[in-house]
């Protein structure tokens, strides 16, 4: 049992190190040689856990999607007539909270991945794959509550909200830290991003 716990601890070791330098440089610019030096591992530990570079990144794509779920998830019982904003909302700030506090992460998988590997993109899908099941099934239980409207085309307002909440993490988490302007209250955009997609932007 030890042991098995000392072997995740060396192989999250290499997962951190490893985000920050693909992060940094991106995939092709980053080595298998200098994420075993960062992270301060031998190459037979680097390569007992991890088959390649490839692996390694794919690695990574798997812990983002995981620690998303894990930080944001709720549970569908809890859904009712008088909560079901709020659990929207709660869901809209816990995943711009986990963006803003996983910032190499997030540029990993929103500048970095998309486009780079056809192997990588089946792990990239996922993620919005989630969220759109998250917002699908708010939107049908808001129409059997009554508090959203019956003819909505759940398909296309899902892929709308979806799309928007990608776009403005990369705007924040990646564009404006790049440029050195990231501060941003979370809790205010969460409730305006809430307010934009729930109520429109007519007066």
């Amino acid at each position: 049992m030890q042991k098995r716990m000392k072997g995740e601890l060396r192989k999250n070791q290499i997962l951190d190190y490893s985000k920050r330098i693909f992060s940094e440089k991106g995939y092709h610019e980053t080595y298998v040689e200098e994420v075993i030096k960062e992270a301060r591992v031998g190459k037979g530990t680097f390569y007992r856990y991890f088959k390649n570079k490839e692996d390694l990144f794919i690695s990574l794509l798997i812990k983002f999607l995981n620690e998303w779920e894990d930080a944001a998830s709720l549970d569908l019982a809890d859904f009712k007539s008088d909560n079901i904003n709020s659990m929207l909302k709660l869901l809209i700030l816990r995943s711009f909270k986990f963006f803003r506090e996983n910032e190499d992460l997030c540029n990993i998988y929103l500048r970095i991945g998309p486009g780079l590997n056809k192997i990588f993109d089946p792990y990239l899908a996922k993620f919005e794959e989630k969220m759109l099941n998250y917002i699908i099934i708010y939107l049908k239980e808001g129409i059997k509550l009554g508090i959203v409207r019956a003819d909505l085309d759940i398909e296309l307002a899902a892929n709308i909200a979806a799309g928007a909440f990608l776009r403005v993490d990369y705007y924040y988490f990646v564009l404006k830290k790049n440029n050195g302007n990231n501060q941003v209250d979370i809790d205010k955009m969460a409730e305006e991003f809430y307010q934009i997609i729930m109520r429109g932007i007519h007066s």
